[in-house]
């Protein structure tokens, strides 16, 4: 049989058609594919490189968005104080230290060793031990920008960040991340470091001396057993020869002991500020560089450079405000930032902060007290020593006066500013304060009359502003003579 037609084609090469195509399209997948690939990565490396990251010790965190904000324009950042806070190991709370309010305007946090505070519109930051009390200054840090509102939450710039979680924070714009290091993170890391250097114990372990770190400075002890300072490079700041170091972070300073148990203060680039001569010493006012010291049980000021501000005679320096609870003193030993009281042969009177004598050493007490809350005519009262408004402080004197044939001792309160000028004269029975739905209101009673404190000053400022002729202000000292014992009428 013949079979006719030109188009026949073997099935065999139909078959190597078939497969000619399949593998085609094959290919062209596979190379679909790959350029796929490709193009995801270079996708991925694309938003990986546009991606801001944050690394905490080292790792990645994935933060809230609005935990950290940053403006492109400026570069300048601001962050959640509250949001960051579990982040670098310390707990966080609503209102003020220690008032337990839910104040939206102020927040702090704290860890085991130390607690800081933030406050709305603020450029401070106040830090303190939580074993710390009233008595014991806050330690308060200063920073360029105040504490902002965002987003229902209190921000501050990273330099607020450094200063009050103790780390170290660092921004590039460029590589788009932020690397934050915690103080226990580089404690444990720069302590195995020198240990390898030969330092038996590291990093000492004191947490103000551990803070040091933050700044490039290492208190550590060598085989003479004596402390020194190092940097992170093992250079030599501060040699080792003293028996204590305790770093002063707010001066950036040390307080320094040696093996005669005599006392100092050397300035973080290793220079002796203080001569080391002194029983005991401590920063009392930072802004205007003053220093308490004592010797042989005597105290005196000290200036920014050891000079001599107030005389080392006294046997006190400052109030002791565990006897005014309520009167919110922020520093006991410098009062309105002008005035110190001082002690001596039981009399009380006032240096300023430049050393003058502002109110001579007449005076037997310091406050009107009453026990730390009394009752006085009816009233539940409050001990008192200052009233903020006036910038004013309560004395008190003794008087002997005649009764009959007979001499009687009493006491008698005046009230004076905060550079030394006499506002009511040591004719009152006694001052104190009433605190009402959280407002303090200031009373000071005379012969049998209680008279608003504040009231009365105010009226006097406005006499004060109308009388022109010596003969007024005569009559007004008259009328505020202790023989008569009565304040002048409003």
């Amino acid at each position: 049989m013949q079979i006719s037609g030109g188009n026949f084609k073997p099935q065999r090469n139909l078959n190597q058609e078939k497969d000619k195509k399949v593998s085609r399209i094959i290919l062209v997948c596979i190379i679909l594919v790959s350029v796929l690939i490709v193009g995801i990565m270079y996708a991925i490396m694309y938003i990986q490189q546009n991606i801001f990251r944050v690394y905490i010790n080292g790792k990645t965190v994935n933060l809230p968005s609005d935990t950290i904000l940053i403006d492109q324009a400026t570069g300048k950042i601001h962050v959640d104080i509250m949001g960051i806070a579990s982040y670098l190991g310390y707990d966080s709370h609503k209102g003020e230290y220690k008032l337990y309010t839910e104040d939206e305007n102020k927040c702090w946090v704290n860890c085991e060793e130390e607690t800081a505070s933030f406050f709305l519109n603020s450029n401070k930051i106040s830090k303190v031990a939580p074993d710390q009390t009233k008595e014991k200054d806050y330690e308060d840090y200063l920073i360029s920008d105040p504490v902002v509102r965002r987003n229902n939450k209190l921000y501050c710039t990273p330099e607020g960040i450094k200063i009050a979680f103790n780390v170290t924070f660092e921004y590039n714009q460029e590589a788009k991340n932020i690397r934050i290091y915690t103080l226990p993170y580089l404690v444990e890391n720069y302590t195995a470091q020198f240990k390898t250097l030969g330092y038996k114990e590291g990093v000492d372990k004191d947490f103000n001396n551990q803070k040091a770190i933050l700044y490039d400075l290492f208190v550590v002890k060598k085989d003479n057993n004596l402390y020194g300072v190092v940097n992170s490079q093992n250079n030599e700041v501060i040699g080792s020869r003293y028996s204590k170091m305790v770093f002063n972070e707010s001066a950036r300073e040390f307080y320094v002991t040696n093996t005669t148990n005599k006392k100092g203060i050397v300035t973080e680039n290793g220079t002796t500020k203080i001569n080391l001569l002194y029983d005991e010493i401590n920063m009392i006012d930072k802004n205007n560089g003053l220093y308490i010291v004592k010797n042989n049980n005597r105290y005196g000021v000290l200036g920014n450079t050891g000079n001599i501000v107030i005389h080392l005679e006294y046997e006190q320096i400052g109030i002791d405000v565990s006897k005014f609870p309520n009167n919110n003193i922020t520093n006991k030993y410098v009062l309105f930032e002008n005035a110190i009281p001082v002690y001596q042969n039981k009399k009380w009177g006032m240096f300023d902060v430049k050393g003058n004598l502002i109110l001579p050493l007449d005076y037997d007490v310091i406050g009107y007290s009453a026990g730390a809350v009394g009752n006085l005519s009816g009233k539940v009262v409050n001990n008192l020593v200052i009233i903020p408004t006036y910038k004013a402080i309560v004395f008190g004197k003794d008087f002997e006066i005649q009764e009959g044939t007979s001499t009687k001792k009493v006491k008698y309160y005046g009230i004076y500013d905060y550079i030394g000028n006499e506002l009511v004269k040591p004719v009152l029975d006694n001052a104190y304060f009433v605190i009402n739905a959280g407002i303090n209101t200031y009373y000071m009673e005379n012969v049998g009359n209680t008279i608003n404190i504040e009231e009365y000053l105010q009226t006097q400022i406005e006499k004060q502003k109308t009388q022109t002729t010596p003969n007024n202000d005569s009559q007004t000292n008259n009328n505020n003579s202790i023989q008569t014992n009565t304040i002048e009428n409003q």
